[in-house]
């Protein structure tokens, strides 16, 4: 028995761990930014002989992103834990959120150390970068625009009516020109980059989709059938959860190529596909085994509902009128077929294909165009 292939990278599954990955990089981000405002202000005290902040307001500004960096840590923790686990809209959200609540806290630090006179408003022109590649060119735009009121509100408070009337209101304007072309130079950047990710990843799935499907049938191939087998199996060890697997062949098939060519056969196969897709459900898991091997998993499936499933297959090849199959020595085309449930003939995969496999040849060795399920008496019938 061939063992299973190592399992291939799904391009949803690296968009998700990109995502995450996103999350992450923004909780170890913020264990900086608080350390290094409280260096720069140290700094700038030394050069300046004062400090642009009082203390007390220091330690705010300073325990602020600590607390929700904790916050979004234990978010983070809860997620993944969680089942069903996260999706991918779900990790965006989040750090969505995470780029949101920087900058509020940029806006309070800002307004606590100085207002339109602040060293650090320069960091809102960082959010917005920091938006644009994290969250996409949208989310800037939004952070722009908030960044541009946030600061009008600290300069409001800062001054009161007084500002229309003063220079202030030229700084404003100042500041909001570099945040407009922060965004945009971003902006442009970003979309270049996010159009190169989905194109990466419009690759990545055409290849995955290459690479887990059989080129003559269009069903799973093996090597991607391994990997089904294996996940229903570790699904299969919960309460309440199995699958059955069903394997079949085309009987005498070598006599069908003989006589009717390969080109035939291969029409033939085809057209058995096509019609398995009709016979099962769309939940059931189709592929293509060997030269003129199938096999088929039925999550959430007992051994007598494969069975009634299977019979309808062998019934539905045995009537239809297949081109070339009155050569074969039955006058029609027809399958063999053999079953094994997990958990009840199994607890591994292996196991399960094993015996689904012992059944297969034991409705060939005892008259073929038959479904058989696994039973114990096929060991000792074989010895």
């Amino acid at each position: 028995m061939s063992p299973a292939p190592p399992a291939s990278p799904h391009p949803d599954a690296l968009a998700l761990g990109h995502m995450l990955d996103k999350n992450l990089w923004l909780v170890r981000m913020r264990w900086v930014y608080p350390v290094f405002l409280m260096a720069f202000f140290q700094a700038y005290r030394f050069l300046a002989r004062h400090s642009p902040i009082r203390q007390l307001d220091a330690l705010l500004v300073f325990l602020l992103p600590l607390a929700a960096n904790l916050l979004f840590r234990l978010v983070i923790r809860r997620r993944q834990r969680s089942a069903p686990p996260p999706g991918y809209d779900d990790w965006a959200r989040l750090a969505s959120r995470q780029l949101d609540a920087d900058l509020a806290v940029l806006a309070l630090t800002v307004f606590f150390s100085g207002g339109l006179h602040s060293p650090v408003i320069a960091l809102m022109m960082l959010a917005i970068v920091i938006s644009t590649f994290l969250a996409g060119y949208r989310k800037a735009l939004g952070h722009t625009v908030a960044a541009m009121v946030l600061l009008l509100a600290i300069a409001l408070l800062q001054d009161g009516r007084g500002f229309f009337s003063g220079p202030m209101v030229t700084d404003w304007l100042a500041f909001c020109f570099m945040f407009v072309f922060t965004y945009f130079v971003s902006g442009h950047l970003s979309r270049n980059l996010r159009r190169n990710e989905e194109l990466l990843r419009d690759l990545l799935r055409q290849s995955r989709e290459l690479s887990v499907t059989d080129g003559l049938t269009g069903l799973y191939n093996q090597m991607h059938f391994f990997e089904l087998l294996e996940r229903e199996t570790r699904q299969a060890q919960r309460p309440g959860n199995g699958y059955a697997l069903v394997i079949f062949d085309v009987d005498h098939f070598k006599n069908f190529n003989d006589r009717n060519g390969h080109l035939r056969g291969s029409q033939t196969l085809r057209a058995v596909a096509e019609l398995m897709r009709r016979k099962f459900r769309s939940t059931d898991l189709l592929a293509k085994y060997g030269g003129d091997e199938f096999v088929v998993i039925l999550p959430g499936t007992d051994k007598v509902g494969a069975y009634l499933a299977a019979e309808r297959l062998r019934e539905g090849v045995e009537k239809q009128a297949f081109p070339g199959a009155e050569t074969q020595p039955l006058g029609r085309l027809t399958i063999s077929i053999g079953l094994a449930a997990c958990p009840e003939h199994g607890a591994g995969a292996d196991e399960v294909l094993n015996h689904a496999d012992k059944a297969l040849y034991f409705a060939k060795d005892t008259g073929r165009n038959r479904t058989v399920i696994y039973h114990e008496d096929i060991e000792k019938e074989a010895e």
